[in-house]
């Protein structure tokens, strides 16, 4: 696996799990420290999706200098 399918493995595992959080709060809003849970949720959702955004815009870069195959047919 390289690099970037593996960067982008982890990013999506953690937007899994802080919407998982996000869910799991929105459910059980009597749960003690649930607010906190939630906002703590929010941001590691932000911050990945942000990552995620940074990443897809690298994975065009590298994908606009590979050389193009000419097809000589």
């Amino acid at each position: 696996m390289n690099l970037i399918e593996s960067a982008e493995s982890d990013i999506k595992s953690r937007m899994d799990r802080a919407g998982f959080e996000i869910n799991t709060c929105v459910q059980n809003q009597s749960k003690d420290g649930c607010h906190d849970t939630f906002l703590a949720a929010m941001t590691k959702y932000g911050e990945a999706a942000s990552q995620l955004e940074v990443l897809r815009k690298i994975k065009e870069q590298l994908d606009s200098q590979e050389p193009e195959v000419k097809d000589e047919s």
